[in-house]
């Protein structure tokens, strides 16, 4: 059994955004982002149970009505031995009997059965937020961009779901998750295109707009290429940009699990609280999926104080800064994080234009951004068959050196 480990910091950023115009959909200023580094944010009365792989319906309940859980939450569509146990508790966060969840995670990582407890951290992310979708959240109008095959490479984006109706998404490009022959239905629903792991539902729609964004840059490099591929949504942050560990945790296992899924986009992050059970997933993936996480926005040097997950040290993940995209004067972005051992290259992440209708446009800034494109990139050089390490060496391989880049591990920017 892994060692637990109780949550002690609480954290985010994401991308931090400037206004070019006034439009409809208009753009909700976020101001600066701030750090909780060191803050302990979590959802009262829960814990994160992780059972034995094979443990029988029966003796998970025999495990709850002995902690006298409450209610639980499950990992539809992804890990069935993944589970959220929810406590009635008073102000003080005690539980009826007077224990407390400290006692219960302590105690359940000793029960035969139970491979691991954490307690359930909430996860903000300060990505600029539209006012409105771009249409109704109707999966119809998804199904209309999926794709009838999954020929090429899929990227899964674990975010705030899609916007089905941006519309420069001209051509269907949505993973197909029937075309796969592995759709669940749980919940009583069918998956096509994706999972809503707040929802517990298969219509992933964006009502944030922070993974459109991130979506369209992946949509418009990789369209400009002409090269074949899926995008997987996996939503796992609701309307106000704000997740749970829990949430996340379901949504990497649901895009780790899918056979098709080359790279998983993490546009998210926190600092110094190393979680046990995404660590352990992540090294599950290590020959399987490249996972490219965004650095973080802060002018934070990540040796020092590390941010997760693009901090964990997993040889399949690509850490990404942000590059100024100034070709004359390169440079990371004022905002962006770095850090000569855990950084690995810079993208571009400023100045990024995203319309928002036919003929004006907003600027995106941040870490987010530069992980989007660094994603494509990836994409784009990924052949049948490649593993993990030989797609990373390759990235790494087209990256541009810079002696302004000597903060971050390869001195190099990537550029679509």
């Amino acid at each position: 059994m892994k060692k637990l480990c109780l949550f002690v910091a609480l954290l985010l950023l994401i991308s931090a955004c400037e206004k070019e115009t006034t439009n409809t959909p208009e753009v909700l200023e976020n101001g600066p982002t701030t750090d909780f580094v060191g803050g302990n944010v979590l959802v009262p009365g829960q814990v994160i149970i992780k059972y034995d792989a094979g443990l029988t319906e029966a003796e998970k309940q025999v495990l709850r009505d002995f902690y006298q859980v409450e209610d639980y939450k499950t990992c539809s569509c992804a890990d069935p031995s993944l589970e959220l146990w929810i406590f009635e508790v008073d102000s003080n966060g005690n539980l009826p009997g007077g224990g407390t969840l400290e006692g219960v995670t302590e105690s359940t990582k000793d029960d035969a059965g139970v491979e691991g407890s954490e307690f359930n951290p909430i996860i903000k992310h300060d990505g600029i937020e539209l006012s409105a979708p771009f249409g109704p959240a109707h999966i119809t109008t998804g199904l209309d961009i999926m794709s009838t095959t999954n020929s090429g490479v899929t990227i899964a984006v674990l975010d705030t779901g899609i916007d089905y109706n941006y519309f420069r998404f001209e051509e269907p490009f949505l993973y197909n998750s029937e075309a796969s022959g592995d759709s669940c239905t749980d919940n009583g629903m069918n998956d096509y295109i994706g999972w809503d792991f707040v929802e517990q539902d298969n219509n992933p729609f964006d009502d944030h707009g922070h993974a459109t964004q991130v979506i369209s840059l992946i949509y418009e490099t990789l369209d400009a290429q002409d090269v074949d591929f899926q995008v997987l949504p996996v939503k796992v942050f609701d309307q106000n940009g704000i997740g749970t560990y829990f949430d996340i945790l379901c949504g990497f296992r649901y895009a780790a699990n899918n056979e098709d899924v080359a790279i998983i986009n993490l546009s998210f992050g926190w600092y110094e609280t190393q979680y046990e059970l995404l660590k352990r997933f992540i090294e599950e993936t290590l020959d399987k999926k490249v996972i490219v996480a965004s650095a973080g926005n802060d002018e934070n040097n990540n040796d020092l104080v590390r941010h997760y997950p693009s901090s964990y040290e997993d040889a399949n993940i690509l850490s990404i800064a942000s590059w100024n995209t100034d070709l004359i004067e390169v440079g990371l972005s004022r905002f962006s994080n770095w850090g000569e051992g855990s950084v690995d290259l810079a993208a571009p992440g400023e100045n990024i234009p995203f319309y928002i209708d036919a003929n004006e446009y907003i600027l995106l800034y941040g870490t987010s951004y530069a992980n989007a494109y660094a994603s494509a990139i990836a994409a784009g050089m990924h052949v049948p068959g490649m593993s993990p390490s030989q797609l990373i060496s390759s990235v790494i391989a087209s990256g541009i050196p810079d002696d302004n880049l000597n903060n971050i591990l390869y001195h190099s920017y990537i550029y679509y």
